[in-house]
């Protein structure tokens, strides 16, 4: 994109606080954000996660307990399934928080979850949700399936726990407004429209200041959004078209600043060109099936079993989101899954403070009979830990920890997702997975890889190509665990390791990564991570803005942090407590303009354009 040909200038503003914690502000950033520029390389991810960043998980108070109104044993040996359906049967209507207390639930069937419903335990050392049968248990491998042959039907979907799946998630003639009539570039917020809804004349008589809305493009059969996500750099896969062509690949969802006849001026920048040929449309909002969902403070455990092996899964995962808003998984420990979170074509999602691992030993190493008729060892303990897959934007997973166990995908994200956000994690050797579609704008920051030899060992079907798309942000990402070189085994050996780890980390040559940059995408932003830039492979990709001095620590160490710090600062609108209804079309108060996903629209018409009023800087519009 325009940015590929950046030069970072000097921080002239004095930074007391990067001093004091002996760290150097980014050029990219400045001390407190004031040399970032939505036109640069930098997106602003101050809107990932419930409530677009702007509004806390609610605390609702206990609807049903689990053994006080459906009399759940909660002791581990009965079968509590058909108490906890009961209670899931009970708050499907109007939703509700099911309460499960202190034990062992042993459960033996999904729970699949609809709107405002949440299951809450005592804490994730007191509650654990066992289950005891994995999917192909309950539902078979299906017709295709052949062990060794062919792919498990469980490998990429299903949970333990879900949400309902349907067919259609998204009705695009009840929401439609209107189409864009001119090109836009990453960094602007004027879009001009036309083609308006029921045969409307103006802008201004569909969208009124304050209200949310959302710019859609749509792939095309020869998969030119992908190209246009990689900055036409390569072809992409055979399979992009075929498989996503015609559909609504890319959201951007905004609030509405100010509206005039043929215009609409959007808080929230760009992030991308837009191109006509991707025929992109303004809607009121995506028509989301699930809001409020959550999952908090237990444990889910399945039996250890040995891990049967890449694409070979019986379907021991713990929860899939799909199609979700403002939902959340929190204070949550997973223990011996195949896949442990898993959300797809869902927005404005939290994962925070999760725990993944395995007990009480490691699945790898066993032996099955695999592709091509060989015997094969299982080398991973699972296939993923955490996964955003296609078409899911700015969703937030924070504060993870994958304690003892090494999967092919710890931190996924795939398909066209972007403005997603992994912030303040850690694991054993982490990967930072781009898995195919041009994934694009994500940020990962304040990340301890651990051993930091997958980081970059990104993978899919070659036929999704390409596996990561541009404007990927790398932010403080290191190696606390990377393998110590014979240089440095006599001065660890008397003096303090963890202070020479991180001389380590800074000085090693030992790179993380492990597939040429040129099939990893194009205009990655890699800040303070120390990939060994002499490897002839990161030359070649000369559109990589790559910022990394060996004896130096990044200011600010946590970019998510950082924007959402000064993100008043540059918001047009100030944050209001209708947000959250706003997002998934539930009833507010006359005062709000307009309802995203409602099925009228505001009338009006005059000749001026309709402005935010001063007032809404301090107060709701």
């Amino acid at each position: 994109m325009r940015w590929s040909s950046y030069t970072p200038k000097p921080v002239s503003q004095p930074c007391a606080a990067a001093r004091n914690a002996s760290k150097v502000p980014s050029s990219l950033w400045g001390c407190n954000g004031e040399m970032f520029n939505s036109s640069g390389p930098l997106t602003d991810f101050a809107f990932a996660g419930y409530g677009a960043g702007m509004e806390k998980i609610p605390d609702l108070p206990v609807t049903v307990d689990v053994r006080r109104d459906f009399q759940a044993a909660g002791d581990g040996k009965k079968d509590d399934t058909a108490a906890v359906l009961a209670a899931l049967k009970a708050t499907r209507e109007a939703g509700g928080v099911i309460y499960f207390p202190p034990g062992k639930y042993l459960l033996t069937n999904q729970l699949n979850l609809t709107s405002n419903q949440v299951l809450r335990g005592a804490g994730r050392d007191a509650t654990n949700l066992f289950f005891n049968t994995s999917l192909q248990q309950l539902h078979g491998w299906g017709p295709h399936w052949k062990a060794g042959m062919e792919k498990s039907p469980y490998t990429w979907a299903g949970g333990l726990i879900s949400t309902q799946r349907e067919k259609r998630l998204f009705d695009p003639r009840s929401l439609y407004l209107a189409n864009l009539t001119r090109p836009a570039a990453r960094g602007d917020t004027r879009l001009h429209l036309g083609f308006y809804r029921d045969n409307v004349k103006r802008a201004d008589a569909l969208l009124v200041p304050g209200q949310w809305m959302s710019l859609t493009m749509v792939e095309t059969p020869k998969a030119e959004l992908a190209k246009h996500l990689i900055n036409n750099r390569t072809q992409p896969g055979n399979r992009l078209g075929p498989d996503f062509g015609n559909r609504q690949m890319f959201t951007h969802m905004t609030r509405v600043v100010a509206v005039g006849p043929d215009w609409v001026d959007i808080e929230r920048p760009l992030h991308v060109d837009v191109s006509l040929l991707f025929k992109p449309t303004v809607y009121r909002s995506n028509n989301f099936k699930v809001t409020g969902v959550g999952v908090e403070d237990l444990q889910i455990e399945f039996p250890w079993t040995p891990y049967l092996g890449h694409h070979e899964e019986p379907g021991y995962n713990a929860i899939e989101y799909e199609a979700a808003v403002n939902s959340w998984v929190r204070r949550v420990r997973i223990l011996n899954a195949d896949s442990g979170i898993k959300i797809y074509s869902s927005i404005f999602n939290t994962v925070s403070d999760v725990e993944i691992g395995i007990t009480p030993k490691p699945r790898r190493g066993g032996r099955w009979y695999g592709r091509n008729n060989v015997v094969q060892a299982a080398e991973k303990d699972g296939h993923m830990a955490i996964a955003l897959h296609w078409a899911s934007f700015d969703n937030l997973v924070e504060k993870f920890n994958i304690t003892n166990a090494i999967f092919y995908h710890e931190l996924l994200v795939a398909g066209y997702s972007a403005h997603n956000v992994f912030a303040g994690g850690s694991g054993v050797d982490v990967c930072l997975d781009h898995h195919g579609g041009a994934p694009h704008n994500n940020l990962w920051t304040d990340i301890d890889l651990g051993a930091g030899q997958a980081a970059m060992r990104w993978s899919g079907d070659p036929q999704h190509f390409p596996f990561a798309g541009a404007n990927n942000v790398f932010w403080n990402i290191w190696a606390s665990r990377m393998p110590v070189k014979y240089d440095y085994v006599g001065r660890l050996a008397n003096s303090n390791r963890r202070t020479d780890m991180y001389l380590q980390r800074r000085m090693t040559k030992l790179p993380v990564m492990s597939r040429p940059a040129s099939i990893q995408g194009y205009a990655q932003v890699v800040v303070d991570m120390p990939l060994d830039n002499q490897i002839p492979p990161i030359k070649e990709a000369a559109d990589w803005l790559i910022l990394y001095k060996p004896m130096e620590r990044v200011w600010p160490p946590n970019l998510l942090t950082a924007m959402q710090a000064t993100r008043a600062q540059r918001l047009k609108l100030a944050s209001n407590p209708r947000t959250l209804a706003q997002l998934t079309g539930q009833h507010v108060p006359p005062a709000t303009p307009s309802v995203p996903g409602s099925n009228s629209h505001s009338g009006g018409g005059s000749s001026s354009s309709r402005v935010v009023s001063p007032r809404c800087e301090q107060n709701s519009c």
